[in-house]
């Protein structure tokens, strides 16, 4: 049975790698379901434990990854629409910044 465990936690690895967060979850569930059910011996433990702790480094990765992703795009979005210069009615709109001239020295 602790080789199943292993399995589930190599394929939840591979899901989180892969992104897919909802195979990740399922392969999780599925290992704690089976843990639950036939708990594994003293030996297979400690390789489980630095598996979960794997899995724990890269979810966490990837969540900074995604929240890193979202803050882009959030800045694009308002980026671009700094950029536009006509609005819903086509009528063009001029935005005037006051900024320092760029000097050489």
């Amino acid at each position: 049975m602790s080789g199943s465990l292993i399995k589930h936690l190599s394929s939840a690895r591979a899901a989180i790698i892969a992104g897919d967060m909802e195979l990740a979850l399922d392969r999780i569930e599925r290992f704690s379901t089976a843990a639950e059910k036939t708990p594994p011996d003293e030996a297979t433990k400690e390789q489980l434990r630095s598996g979960v702790a794997e899995l724990q480094i890269l979810a966490e990765a990837s969540l900074r990854g995604t929240r890193s992703a979202v803050d882009q795009i959030r800045e694009i979005i308002q980026t671009a629409r700094t950029l536009q210069t006509y609005d819903d009615t086509g009528q063009r709109q001029i935005t005037s910044t006051v900024a320092d001239m760029p000097h050489r020295f």
